[in-house]
């Protein structure tokens, strides 16, 4: 127990003990003074009172009183107290007993005496004496239960408020052990300053009075070397902090944090100043360097694009949204620049994404090597890049920095050793005059960059307001087109296939086709651009899958002659996932035959090769399906990888029929085309066919099929069905004789 502890005990034994005494004494003094003057009251009234019955007798017989004995006994024989013992007496003038009761009495005794009168005279005393050992018994027996009682709370007193203060002294013991392991223990420095004030009470300096470990692993001291001295000195070089400064801020007495970096050293902290009492002055310090870093990279992560390093959207529209507002702010324009990347989709698939990654960062590098400091360059995701500037209200110049963007991304870019190309095609919007938020300009430079892809690709394009109607009608086209399935406004036509041998049926197309209540019959070039861009054509492209095959099956339950029935899949369709399970389910429902379904697929498929591609292909050919190439000739053809998909037939371009007597060059590409499918097994068909002389080149070429408005055009469903039912599809009337070309 400390000294204090001690003293404390000492204080509290002393006043229980003074206060057990005091009620010791106190108690049997203040019953034995009560119970004496109760005693000594009540003897002086039995004196009276006997007293004045004495002098009645000595009325009744003035000369002859001293002589009735008897009388005078039974007087004093009266007692007011049977069971008390006491002493009465009679005594003359000269003190002689006339007459007396007398009881054994214990000493001592008290006495009291009254005066008996004749005629106002007295004549004789009387006197009553009892014994005081019953009161000094009693007394006793109560100096007994004080001293019992007064022993009781000396224990009380001594014990329980003793046992109290050890008690409150472990707890601050315990108190001061737990703060003091965790002073010590904490991670942040505290350090603890006394104060002095100069005559006029303002704080002037403070002088360090203790700091815990962490305080000497931040601030790198030692503390039985610090102690005692300014601690000015130490937060002025090792945190960087002005003393004064400081002072004056805690001179309110409040509480206050702030950060501060040593130049030095570039490490931050952060400092909580507080007043724990009168003088005294703390700080709470803490090394906040590393958070400071971590902070500057999540910020860098969360505001940076990760591949190129430029600002990202979040950035970026942060940043719109401040330079519209000032330009609103100074009633100036600026131009925004929406740039996306030709084919880099092709390119990500062909060459991998790791090529593309490359791709898309040398892009950047030339792009923040063509604009100025004041200009806002950003990745927004995938191959699409903004670039923000301000706009001096002359085209020419916008249009020029957009034409040297564009002519920079145009040279060769060297990835894994292989030259690559790429252009880019760009929109452009300007503010106020386009768009007045910063949606409103970011969706118009985008629909700018849009026409320019649709006007050929690597060049640009101012937004107008004729884009954002065209936008207005495509998303419009989409919303009825969705309707459209739901209100069975679709249906098929089904175009014609023949041999060129012998002209007999051997295939029909099914051809989407829509008429709408109130816009009449919707051409397909129309709606299905607006289809595969919005996604829906999956959609579609399943309920034509499904809805052709019912067909199929219903003609060949009726009997009518079998016959291969093409339905287009488009890329979007052939990226998903799902879709051999789809093919698979619609088979199954319809329960048709699928050695008569044939899926074709556009040309775009074999450029953009790619493995899953192939795979998906190959399970769908598993399923007894056939696969054909639609519009093979319509763009770049990879012929190197017709071996590389499972395809049976080849579809020859409209545009390469159609054109084959007028461009010769048309004409040695269908030749190529149909020689080099005759050498890796594949059968050929020409579409397109409009006139006999089409139909009798694409004869002679070596062409397997023929399709086209020469021999058909697309028919209905009850017109197809009922030119199965009139004509002997097995043996229908020739095509016009012509010498057939073999194949070389």
């Amino acid at each position: 127990m400390t000294i204090h502890a001690r003293a404390v005990s000492r204080a509290t034994t002393l006043i229980a003990g003074t206060l057990a005494l005091t009620l010791a004494i106190l108690l049997p003094t203040v019953y034995f003074t009560i119970s004496y003057q109760y005693l000594l009251g009540r003897l002086d009234t039995d004196a009276e009172t006997s007293a004045r019955d004495a002098s009645n007798l000595v009325t009744t017989n003035p000369r002859m009183w001293q002589f009735e004995l008897h009388r005078h006994m039974a007087l004093l024989e009266r007692r007011s107290h049977e069971r008390m013992p006491e002493i009465r007496r009679i005594l003359d003038t000269d003190n002689q007993v006339v007459a007396e009761s007398v009881d054994y009495l214990d000493h001592p005794t008290l006495s009291r005496r009254h005066a008996i009168y004749d005629a106002g005279m007295p004549v004789a005393q009387l006197e009553i004496v009892r014994s005081l050992r019953p009161l000094i018994a009693e007394t006793t027996g109560v100096g007994i239960a004080a001293l019992l009682l007064g022993g009781l709370i000396f224990l009380v007193l001594r014990i329980l408020p003793l046992r109290a203060v050890r008690k409150a002294y472990q707890s601050l013991s315990e108190s001061e052990n737990r703060y003091r392991a965790l002073y010590e223990s904490m991670q942040e420095g505290l350090a603890l300053f006394r104060v002095t004030y100069d005559r006029d009470g303002q704080a002037e300096a403070f002088t360090l009075m203790d700091i815990n470990p962490a305080c000497e692993r931040i601030l790198d001291l030692k503390r039985d070397k610090v102690i005692g001295i300014d601690g000015g000195k130490i937060l002025g070089s090792v945190l960087a902090v002005h003393p004064p400064d400081l002072l004056r801020a805690s001179a309110t007495g409040n509480s206050f944090s702030f950060e501060t970096q040593n130049p030095t050293t570039e490490r931050f902290f952060s400092v909580s100043v507080f007043h724990p009492g009168p003088e005294l002055l703390a700080t709470l310090i803490e090394d906040i360097t590393q958070r400071k870093r971590s902070q500057d990279e999540i910020r860098k992560l969360a505001y940076s694009d990760s591949l190129t390093g430029l600002p990202n959207r979040a950035l970026f529209w942060d940043r719109l949204l401040y330079a519209l507002a000032r330009a609103d702010r100074d009633t100036v324009k600026i131009a925004l620049l929406f740039l996306d990347l030709d084919g880099f989709k092709v390119i990500n698939d062909t060459l991998g994404h790791a090529s593309g990654d490359q791709l898309l960062k040398q892009v950047a590098r030339r792009l923040s090597g063509s604009i100025r400091s004041s200009d806002i360059l950003a990745r927004l995701g995938g191959d699409e890049f903004v670039v923000l500037v301000a706009y001096t209200g002359k085209e020419l110049d916008v249009a020029h920095l957009a034409q040297n963007l564009l002519h920079r991304l145009t040279p060769a870019y060297v990835i894994a050793e292989r030259e690559i190309h790429t252009s880019a095609s760009l929109g452009i919007a300007i503010f106020p005059d386009d768009g007045q938020d910063a949606e409103t300009l970011l969706r118009c430079a985008d629909m700018a960059m849009y026409a320019a892809k649709e006007a050929g690709r690597n060049r640009y394009h101012f937004f107008s307001p004729e884009m954002n109607r065209k936008t207005h009608d495509r998303m419009e086209m989409v919303t009825n087109l969705r309707l459209a399935l739901d209100r069975e406004e679709l249906f098929l036509e089904f175009q014609p296939i023949f041999a060129s041998g012998n002209g007999s049926l051997v295939a029909a197309e099914a051809l989407l086709r829509w008429r709408h209540p109130r816009m009449g019959q919707i051409q397909p070039e129309s709606f299905i651009p607006v289809a595969e861009d919005s996604g829906f054509i999956v959609t579609l492209g399943e309920w034509v899958l499904s809805t052709a095959c019912r067909k199929l099956k219903t003609w060949q339950d009726a009997g009518l002659p079998s016959f291969r029935l093409t339905v287009n899949v488009s890329a979007r369709q052939l990226s998903q996932r799902d879709l051999v399970e789809t093919v698979a389910r619609i088979l199954t429902e319809t329960a048709v035959d699928s050695r008569f379904i044939e899926l074709e697929v556009n040309e775009s498929c074999l450029i953009e090769h790619n493995e899953s591609a192939v795979q998906t292909l190959s399970r769908l050919k598993a399923l007894g399906l056939s696969i054909g190439l639609d519009d093979f000739g319509s763009g770049c053809s990879a012929l190197g990888h017709l071996k590389d998909f499972p395809i049976e037939r080849i579809k020859i371009d409209r545009s390469l029929v159609t054109n084959v007597f007028r461009t010769p060059d048309d004409r040695i590409i269908i030749e190529g085309i149909i020689a080099m499918a005759g050498q890796l097994g594949l059968k050929i068909a020409a579409e397109g066919v409009e006139n006999k002389e089409q139909a009798e080149f694409v004869r002679a070429t070596g062409c397997d099929e023929i399709q086209g408005f020469f021999l058909s055009p697309p028919l209905s469903e009850d017109r197809f069905t009922a030119y199965l039912r009139r004509h002997d599809v097995r043996h229908p009337q020739p095509l016009p004789a012509t010498t057939r070309r073999p194949a070389t």
